[in-house]
């Protein structure tokens, strides 16, 4: 009876003890869930508010974007309120052309900061000379000058012949290329050829035979970029069992500032011209570099219409055993050859002249030349007052010296297409815009004229402006660019005439350095009159215009008497009696964007932190 009731209280003890234990495993379970579900529903909320700040800052970078674009009012920091967030927008400006914006958003406790770089998309070509002629050369007038501001010298390059008058004087040294006409070419685009991207596609040439035995000066490619390559090395090599050696004729460099994002003629000059022999193999190579992101893109036929050469590639053109593969197709290009003798005539040149040819001209420096005539050469020998100033020097000659090479123009074609897309970042304009009252315009793409003739009218630029037709701008109407602009110059682009008389006036954004460029396309280098302006010209200038830049790559540009520049570039120039280019310093670093707007570019976006 005793034993019975022991086990019965042994019983319930253990009973009463696995209760116990199971109540508190219960109560340990319950608990751990609700730290759990407690941690998880923070982690929830901290996630939604992490979540709300991350959009938080991403509104503020994007309320800063849309200020820079559009040239709205702008704090460099400032504060966003959202419902119960807020974002703290800080603007970094290291130079000019970049901004680097960061945003904060805060939820709560809960903050996430956002950072984009934007940069002012450029294209900088270098102005080093206050006259650039092509191959139609340059004519001055009577007592017609090139100068430099505040007495400082202005220097001419010409590929063509320089011609003078009486009391035609350049202030610094004239530069006179040799002369040279087109050789080969391949010119039918219909696909393209990537390289400089993936291995093994990284060096590429085109195998082409000269028509005469001459020095090759000059070669063009139909070329564009995406990214920013580096500049590139040129090479002309020779012909080794069909395929490229690696014996190197001659060398250039393929400037990446010269080559836009859309395709155009780049030119590329060879500083010492090879000497090449009639009907026999030579290769154009583009030595790369490889980068997924930064490449080239050439043009090609892929029929292969040229008969007289083929295209290959090869990941390292100077490896010890190169594999040169066929490309299908025949690469797009151009080569010139040299030979034709060019000459300076009739003009006065208060530093050193750089001519095949010297005529009838009084050098107060010293003269490289191939011929000299007696009067020149004299002249040289023993310069006199008021000719050349004090002291007076005694010239150097230097009699069989190599012409100077062709000087790349400042702007390709493929630039030229660049602003004719940024143009197209606005609405097109289907008829002519004729300003007869004070607007600000741009960017836009005008496919017909812009008439400026009412008066005293002022267009002022806000982006890239390109119009299919012609210029004329007259009666004291203006064209400026917009102060937002700052260092950087605008551009308008038409792809016929330019007329400009009666005081047009032309402006930079009004701060020191930007200038305001007109480029005509246009073909008319004075030798037709049929869609030309006067004279069969490009563009004619009646009046001065300090603080802009003329461009005409392919034809003629005017300067009327009296008229003032600050520089001139065109296939051939001519300055009419006592007008006068004077050439300011600041033009070699000129930069031109798409506008105070449509130039900004995100170039990354991250979060920081």
């Amino acid at each position: 009876m005793l034993n019975l009731k022991s086990k019965n209280k042994q019983s319930g003890f253990a009973a009463l003890y696995l209760a116990i234990l199971v109540l508190a495993v219960s109560l340990t379970l319950t608990a751990s869930i609700f730290v759990l579900t407690s941690i998880q529903q923070k982690n929830i909320q901290n996630n939604i508010k992490s979540s709300q700040s991350y959009y938080l800052a991403e509104a503020g970078l994007e309320d800063a974007i849309l200020r820079i674009k559009n040239a709205m009012p702008i704090s460099s920091n400032y504060i966003i309120a959202i419902d119960s967030g807020q974002t703290a927008v800080s603007i970094a400006s290291p130079n000019p052309n970049i901004r680097i914006i960061r945003a904060t958003g805060t939820k709560g406790s809960v903050s996430k900061t956002l950072e984009v770089q934007l940069s002012i998309q450029t294209i900088n070509p270098e102005f080093f000379y206050g006259a650039q002629a092509g191959t139609f050369g340059v004519v001055m007038e009577n007592n017609s000058r090139i100068e430099g501001v505040a007495g400082q010298a202005g220097n001419i390059y010409s590929n063509g012949s320089v011609t003078g008058a009486p009391g035609a004087t350049i202030t610094g040294d004239v530069f006179i290329a040799t002369g040279m006409s087109e050789d080969q070419s391949h010119t039918l685009y219909n696909n393209n050829h990537i390289f400089g991207k993936d291995n093994p596609i990284i060096d590429v040439a085109q195998s082409f035979k000269p028509s005469v035995t001459d020095k090759l000066v000059k070669a063009s490619v139909y070329i564009k970029k995406v990214g920013n390559p580096d500049d590139a090395n040129v090479n002309i090599l020779t012909d080794s069992a069909g395929s490229p050696s690696k014996t190197v004729l001659a060398q250039a460099e393929l400037e990446k500032s010269l080559v836009g994002t859309s395709y155009g003629w780049v030119d590329i000059v060879f500083l010492t011209p090879p000497d090449l022999i009639q009907g026999t193999t030579y290769w154009l190579s583009i030595d790369a570099s490889d980068d997924s992101n930064d490449y080239w893109v050439w043009g090609k036929d892929s029929n292969q219409g040229y008969g007289n050469g083929l295209a290959k590639y090869v990941q390292n053109w100077n490896s010890a055993t190169p594999l040169w593969l066929e490309i299908v197709g025949d690469l797009n290009f151009k080569t010139y050859m040299g030979g034709q003798a060019t000459f300076l005539r009739d003009v006065v040149v208060l530093g050193d002249a750089y001519a095949n040819t010297i005529t009838n001209s009084q050098i107060c420096g010293s003269a490289y030349y191939q011929a000299i005539d007696a009067g020149s050469l004299n002249f040289l020998n023993s310069p006199s007052n008021p000719t050349c100033p004090d002291p007076l020097t005694p010239g150097t000659a230097y009699p069989e010296t190599a012409d100077p090479p062709l000087q790349n123009m400042p702007i390709s074609e493929s630039n030229i297409n660049q602003w004719k897309e940024e143009a197209l970042e606005g609405d097109i304009l289907n008829g002519n815009l004729v300003v007869d009252s004070d607007i600000s315009y741009g960017p836009k793409e005008i496919d017909g004229n812009i008439i400026m003739t009412s008066n005293n009218k002022i267009l002022t630029i806000e982006g890239t402006i390109h119009a299919t037709g012609y210029l004329d701008v007259s009666n004291g109407s203006s064209i400026r660019c917009s102060p937002n602009y700052g260092l950087n110059s605008c551009v308008i682009v038409v792809d016929k005439w330019a007329h400009f008389e009666n005081n047009g006036a032309f402006q930079g954004s009004g701060s020191s350095g930007s200038y305001i460029m007109i480029l005509s396309t246009s073909d008319c280098d004075g030798t037709f009159f049929a869609g030309c302006t006067h004279h069969n010209a490009a563009m004619d200038l009646h009046n001065g215009a300090t603080g802009a830049i003329f461009y005409a790559n392919d034809g003629f540009i005017y300067l009327h008497n009296g008229v003032i520049v600050s520089e001139l570039t065109a296939k051939k120039i001519q300055l009419e009696q006592n007008a006068i280019i004077r050439y300011e310093q600041g033009l070699v670093n000129s930069s031109f964007s798409a506008g105070p707007g449509g130039s900004w570019k995100v170039e990354n976006w991250r979060e920081v932190e």
